[in-house]
């Protein structure tokens, strides 16, 4: 902000500090980001400017779909309303909703099965195809330790999440669009030796400081 007060631009500038994903960072022993776990899930967020109270904590879910928007809204455009997504300001300046639902999914970095992710509240229901599902509260568990899903107290909330889930996407559909798009990719550069020998040439992965290792 004080460069942009330098600058000038202060007046008509709107700041929004995201990222991608998390990071495990070792937490459960992983190194990456290629689950849906919290660590992993997570992002930083911050936005600042013309129309957002100074200070304030929202606690409304959000996601990166709600950046399309967002950045729609601070350039004077109009948006897509077909297209998930609501834009940051608006949130920021309405009553909170912890209660709004949040999807993530994922299909990469040889992961074997489709993930899905519903954040419910104070609940987060993962879903996996192929696999047992995943369900923790995260009031109670923000370490994300029980896995609720095996547990018959909670097989209505279970139902509940899994219907939820499957009427924003069919989970075994798009897992198998992604794999045969991984694949087709795969065959484009070669095949999989191909591939595997031009990885395993180089580095593809940010290193683990050597500071850290010397704790493990």
């Amino acid at each position: 902000m004080v460069a942009l007060e330098k600058a000038g631009l202060a007046g008509n500038t709107r700041i929004l500090y995201t990222s991608d994903h998390g990071e495990s960072a070792g937490v459960r022993g992983m190194w990456g980001k290629s689950v849906l776990y919290e660590e992993a899930a997570l992002v930083p967020l911050i936005i600042a400017g013309a129309g957002v109270t100074e200070g304030a904590v929202c606690t409304t879910p959000v996601s990166l779909v709600d950046a399309h928007p967002t950045i729609l809204e601070a350039m004077g455009l109009n948006g897509d309303n077909t297209l998930p997504g609501r834009s940051l300001y608006d949130i920021a300046n309405a009553p909170d909703d912890p209660e709004r639902p949040v999807f993530s999914e994922y299909h990469a970095m040889r992961s074997p099965s489709g993930s899905y992710m519903l954040r419910l509240g104070r609940y987060k229901y993962i879903h996996y195809v192929g696999y047992a599902p995943e369900l923790f509260d995260l009031a109670d568990d923000p370490g994300e330790t029980r896995n609720l899903a095996a547990e018959s107290s909670h097989a209505a909330l279970l139902s509940e999440c899994e219907a939820e889930l499957r009427a924003l996407v069919d989970p075994e559909a798009i897992d198998a669009r992604a794999k045969a798009d991984q694949k087709a990719l795969v065959e484009r550069y070669g095949g999989p030796e191909a591939v595997a020998a031009r990885a395993a040439g180089g580095n593809n992965y940010t290193e683990v400081p050597p500071e850290v290792l010397a704790e493990l």
